[in-house]
């Protein structure tokens, strides 16, 4: 078991926020956890509803390094852009 001496050193709180912590987690344990402290770590979701998968496709040099430069042109991220790229060819057919 980590002493608290350790949890201090190695995860840098303080006294105090390690009691905090402890209160915290005998609440919880409880099941006594307060109405708005729950934490979700991590980035937000870019998008509200489907999941977003992961493709892969080749693409010649030249287009990939027009394609890096269009991007931070109109200021967004390659996956940003050929996500409405995509978008915007989908309705385009839609619309046919």
């Amino acid at each position: 078991m980590v002493d608290k001496k350790e949890l201090m050193e190695k995860f840098g709180v303080t006294d105090l926020e390690l009691a905090e912590l402890e209160r915290d987690a005998e609440r919880y344990a409880r099941g006594d956890w307060p109405e708005g402290k729950i934490t979700i770590i991590g980035r937000p979701p870019l998008y509200d509803g489907d999941e977003l998968e992961n493709i892969t496709f080749r693409i010649r040099k030249s287009r990939l390094k027009a394609l890096e430069r269009a991007s931070k042109q109109v200021g967004k991220s390659r996956s940003e852009f050929l996500r409405d790229a995509v978008e915007d060819a989908l309705a385009k057919i839609a619309a046919s």
